[in-house]
């Protein structure tokens, strides 16, 4: 390795801190994320701020979670509109 990619790797550890989830724990962790926002109405990202994070720098979590997303938003319209006998 060149001294310039240590140098890189070294400026990448540095920006990781202990506290940032891997995608393991975010998986287990994005059901309360989703339900918060679209059941609670809650803003998610005030709550759970290193879920907000994740998603904003893992390609592969965001789209579970926009997928997780789009399948609760559907259900619940689904719910909606059979309460109210559409």
């Amino acid at each position: 390795m060149t001294d310039e990619m240590v140098l890189r790797f070294l400026q990448v550890l540095d920006k990781v801190r202990e506290e940032d989830l891997s995608c393991s724990e975010m998986y287990a962790r994005l059901d309360e994320f989703v339900e918060a926002e679209i059941q609670e109405g809650k803003d998610a990202s005030q709550i759970t701020p290193l879920i907000h994070e994740h998603l904003d720098m893992c390609s592969d979590c965001c789209a579970g979670y926009e997928a997780l997303l789009a399948v609760v938003e559907h259900n619940t319209e689904d719910l909606e509109n059979k309460k109210n006998g559409q």
